[in-house]
């Protein structure tokens, strides 16, 4: 059997001496261009790689004539061809679960920052040393809210979503969420979109990106909310109208965001310049933690499909 790692996976040690014992196996960390990545993966029976550095589109899928198995070391897998991935009947897995205490502790991260004012409070004092003045209406730009009492609108109830609410029970906060899928059982409150846009105090998503997650905060959806309201994106930048969502904040119709995701990494970005909100450079999942369960999880699905099993299997 042979097997190619196309870029970073964050393979352990012990990871390499696994997959060793399953056949043969070539390392690369900078498979980047289409051309590299089907001269690598050609002959290949397994393939390890980053969907985001190494293109896994058609083109390259369908030169692969010897793929059996592709592992992409993430939870998402939007930049997959699944289509062509079956086609040519490669068998595709994810890496779910290895980042879900990181996120969701991401997501209050970036709450309390952007609720308290933390980062323009710091900047402001260090340019010129202060304390807050209550009888100064001037300090007023850095008054926030409690969490405790307020509702925490949760659009994606999986495992990060169900991670999050139990955090946010711990700040007293209640939880209201919206699921395509039906969920049972969870202690949360399942509601409509609408009731979730109308009643939330803090909205966070926990969606895949697809048709339906596809630019769902938007003017209208934005129209439907508190002005005080909070969003929190830790999924994909694309479920965010970043025009859109920059104009409410610019008018003061949205209290705040933190953004952990942009539909586009450039500096025209509006949201890169809109009052009240911080942007992480997608770094919600990078603790060294979850580094460690990446390599792991990886390889126990390529143990698994050795075996015959599935595991973690999407397409």
């Amino acid at each position: 059997m042979k097997i190619a790692v196309l870029n970073e996976c964050f393979l352990s040690d012990k990871n390499l001496v696994d997959l060793r014992a399953l056949g043969e196996v070539e390392l690369y960390n900078d498979t980047t261009d289409e051309a590299t990545a089907i001269k690598r993966m050609t002959g290949k029976d397994i393939v390890l790689s980053d969907m985001y550095e190494c293109p896994l589109n058609k083109n390259v899928l369908n030169q692969c004539k010897n793929l059996k198995f592709l592992c992409i070391n993430s939870t998402g897998y939007d930049l997959v061809d699944l289509q062509a991935a079956a086609q040519n009947n490669i068998t595709v897995a994810n890496t779910p679960g290895f980042s879900t205490e990181a996120v969701a502790e991401h997501v209050f991260a970036l709450l309390l920052a952007v609720n308290r004012r933390i980062l323009s409070g710091d900047q402001a004092l260090r340019a010129k040393p202060f304390q807050i003045n209550p009888a100064d209406k001037a300090y007023y730009k850095y008054l926030g809210f409690n969490l405790a009492g307020k509702t925490m609108g949760i659009i994606g109830l999986g495992a990060i979503g169900s991670h999050v609410a139990k955090i946010a029970a711990g700040f007293g906060m209640q939880c209201i969420a919206y699921n395509r899928s039906e969920k049972h059982d969870t202690g949360v409150s399942m509601v409509s979109l609408e009731e979730l846009f109308k009643q939330s105090d803090v909205i966070t998503l926990h969606t895949p990106f697809n048709d339906d997650s596809k630019a769902l905060i938007n003017a209208g959806t934005l129209e439907k909310m508190n002005p005080h309201c909070i969003i929190i994106n830790t999924a994909r930048g694309g479920c965010v109208v970043s025009a859109d969502l920059a104009a409410a904040l610019a008018s003061g119709k949205i209290g705040g965001a933190g953004l952990d995701v942009l539909d586009s990494w450039t500096a025209e970005n509006p949201l890169l310049h809109a009052p009240n909100t911080i942007v992480t450079p997608h770094s919600a999942w990078f603790t060294e933690e979850a580094l460690g369960k990446i390599g792991d999880i990886m390889t126990e699905n390529v143990k698994a499909f050795a075996a015959g099993k599935k595991m973690n299997v999407v397409s």
